[in-house]
């Protein structure tokens, strides 16, 4: 590992030296994480969505044809997009005693 002596460094060669890292460690994380942009185009087979819900592909079958889920078909493939999957998926209010609520 290589060392540093702060006390004969000047305060711009380390900034310098800092910023330096800093963007080398924002150039990683960007390639690994795909912009919202990127994400949105991104498309899942049958299969993918059905292993992202843990579903059945029968039951993915009657989210397309209920239209909870948009399918898009390209040749004989059916294709999701990723977004619309996720915005599908929607949060579950609790109801836990809401029957007393009224009492």
């Amino acid at each position: 590992m290589d060392k540093i002596i702060l006390h004969s460094t000047s305060i711009p060669e380390l900034r310098a030296m800092i910023g330096d890292v800093l963007r080398e460690e924002f150039q990683k994380f960007k390639s690994t994480n795909p912009s919202p942009k990127q994400k949105s185009s991104e498309y899942l087979s049958r299969k993918e969505v059905c292993d992202l819900l843990k579903i059945s592909m029968a039951t993915l079958h009657y989210y397309t044809k209920d239209g909870i889920l948009q399918g898009y078909r390209i040749g004989g493939r059916v294709l999701y997009k990723l977004t619309e999957v996720e915005t599908a998926v929607e949060e579950v209010g609790t109801r836990k005693f809401k029957h007393l609520a009224g009492k």
